[in-house]
């Protein structure tokens, strides 16, 4: 009841306690995601918001005069530095599923940034390739494509008779020839290893995460006790202030 008492003496305090509540969302389901290491990134992303929450709601009660707050900010857990870790690794528009790939963030392992590149820069690198080949064989209508059996040079058939000796005919079609190129075959290895190795090394880093998580799940639990208190009290304050309930 003088928790509750506070809530309405102190509107400013009972109104961020409000906002930062809505942050949260619930803390036990996923932590105990997370102990059966099912947690999806999405749901990461959602705890860091709820701690980022707990953190504001901590400061809010300990700068009131009323012990009972005090003593319950004191209780609570903010697990910062495991918090900014989901903030740094977990990117922010992240998939649902780790397995999609694109979950974790840009500078967190080097070899992952440098795969990365190498994969968004394909098409720039065949262009080039591209213009580069079609310069030095005389053959204007080049064209760098990719299918199910990989990646290709295709020739009309024009220009069948000048084709370089090191291509080696890939595909046959009615109006053109396609070919591979060792270098082409080499830069298709190293894309397509790098799907490959990125989905590996995003694996690796989230799971890494998600184990260091299981180390505060008895302060998450805790934290969604105390929570909990503060909600009930302020729906009681909510509800004695539009009904105008007194002691």
């Amino acid at each position: 009841l003088n928790t509750v008492e506070y809530y309405l003496r102190s509107p400013e305090f009972r109104e961020t306690v409000h906002e930062q509540l809505r942050r949260i969302c619930d803390l036990e389901r996923i932590i105990s995601k997370v102990s059966v290491n099912r947690v999806n990134p999405r749901e990461l992303r959602q705890l860091a918001e709820a701690l980022d929450a707990i953190n504001i709601l901590r400061t809010a009660c300990r700068e009131t005069d009323y012990a009972a707050l005090i003593a319950a900010a004191d209780k609570l857990a903010t697990c910062t530095e495991l918090r900014q870790r989901i903030e740094r690794e977990i990117r922010p528009d992240t998939p649902l599923l780790i397995a999609k790939g694109g979950v974790i963030g840009n500078g967190i392992d080097q070899e992952l940034d440098e795969l990365r590149t190498l994969h968004t820069d394909s098409k720039h690198y065949l262009m080039q390739l591209q213009e580069r080949e079609a310069q030095r064989t005389g053959i204007q209508s080049l064209k760098v494509g990719y299918n199910v059996f990989g990646y290709y040079l295709e020739v009309r058939n024009t220009y069948r008779d000048i084709v370089p000796e090191e291509w080696t005919r890939k595909q046959t079609l009615a109006q053109a020839e396609r070919y591979i190129t060792p270098e082409l075959k080499e830069y298709e290895t190293k894309i397509l290893t790098a799907e490959t190795r990125i989905l590996e090394i995003e694996q690796r880093i989230y799971m890494r995460l998600v184990e260091d998580l299981k180390t505060i799940i008895p302060e998450i639990q805790r934290d969604a006790f105390l929570i909990a208190r503060l909600d009930c009290l302020l729906s009681f304050a909510i509800v004695s202030l539009e009904r105008r309930y007194i002691r």
